[in-house]
């Protein structure tokens, strides 16, 4: 008799403790939502960048100049006044096991800035600082002469990078494949341009000057 007596006061417990359930699930629900409607929307991730084309690499030999058309600011301002696709340019001093460019840079690599780098091809060419290579090899020295200036500008590692005019004692990315080349041609002697812009004046030697040397395109 117990049990049916109370049986009403059970069901109405058990209705009261279902409906503050179902509250609880609502509330809990709706403050979920109101959570997600205050995050900031995400940020779509940006497109990946093409990496620059690579020559076959098979191809490449020792003392090949490779130069590079550059995305950044800089390199965009040095194509502009020395009317030219290229930015940058280095030289090929490894290709077993892999490419491997000596190039001087201020900032290809933020633990090494202002020096002369070997670097990897893939990493020379990588999409946040070219969207173009070429290689040349210069035809007035022979195979064994380029592998000596290959090692020439592999030693240079390490050397400060000095943006000056030709009367200062400058070190830059085109002196790094001048002197190396000089090692065995010391009547090369490529182009300089003259500037009057800003804080440049003077004499500077562009990767464009290389370009009208005598040279066999390999790649570009």
């Amino acid at each position: 008799m117990t049990f049916w007596k109370n049986r009403p006061r059970q069901r109405t417990v058990l209705l009261f403790a279902a409906a503050l359930s179902l509250l609880a699930a609502l509330s809990a629900a709706a403050w979920i939502g109101f959570a997600h409607d205050r995050q900031p929307p995400a940020k779509p991730l940006p497109a990946p960048q093409p990496q620059a084309l690579l020559p076959d690499t098979s191809r490449l030999q020792a003392g090949d100049w490779i130069f590079r058309s550059g995305v950044s600011v800089d390199s965009r301002f040095i194509k502009r006044i020395s009317h030219s696709p290229y930015s940058h340019i280095g030289m090929v001093v490894q290709t077993d096991p892999h490419i491997v460019v000596a190039h001087a840079t201020t900032d290809d690599d933020p633990d090494l800035p202002n020096q002369v780098l070997l670097t990897p091809l893939a990493d020379f060419a990588a999409a946040d600082k070219a969207d173009a290579v070429a290689v040349a090899r210069p035809r007035f020295l022979n195979a064994s002469q380029r592998r000596q200036s290959a090692d020439y500008a592999a030693r240079l590692q390490g050397k400060p990078f000095v943006l000056d005019e030709r009367n200062h004692q400058p070190f830059y990315c085109t002196h790094v494949v001048l002197d190396a080349v000089r090692r065995h041609a010391p009547q090369f002697n490529p182009k300089w341009q003259y500037l009057d812009i800003a804080v440049f004046r003077g004499e500077y030697l562009f990767p464009e000057a290389f370009t009208h040397e005598d040279i066999a395109w390999i790649y570009r």
